[in-house]
């Protein structure tokens, strides 16, 4: 066999195990994405069943303990982005705009927040319209 048929042969396995692997990180994480989708649905059915059951409290609690976890993990796992002080800063103001003590477990990643972050808009016009 000639160098080039050789290297035609290995540049073309090469060029099917790419594309094979592609292929199945694409599967997964489209099957990571319905997966997270189909447990939004079944959060926000819960979510309606306890708001009708007349368990608000239970859901804030639940809803507060999620804030947390979440913003554990977060800070733990990704670096300073926009979206993150976007998200950690309109934690803190859920706590300030409700005067609730902030956890202790995140009290000190909130504290570390700027003033003002960087694409902070109108989250809170949008979403709470009670708010200055």
């Amino acid at each position: 066999m000639s160098k080039l048929k050789i290297l035609g042969i290995f540049g073309l396995g090469f060029l099917l195990g790419v594309i094979l692997v592609s292929g199945l990180f694409v599967l997964r994480h489209a099957k990571m994405f319905k997966e997270q989708y189909y447990w939004d649905i079944q959060e926000l059915t819960n979510t309606a069943y306890m708001i009708r059951d007349g368990r608000e409290d239970q859901l804030v609690r639940h809803a507060e303990a999620n804030i947390r976890q979440c913003v554990v993990a977060a800070n733990s796992l990704w670096g300073d982005t926009e979206t993150r002080l976007e998200a950690f800063s309109y934690v803190q103001r859920y706590y300030q705009r409700f005067n609730l003590d902030v956890p202790t477990d995140i009290k000190s990643i909130l504290d570390r927040l700027p003033p003002r972050p960087p694409r902070d808009t109108n989250i809170t016009a949008q979403q709470d319209p009670n708010s200055n």
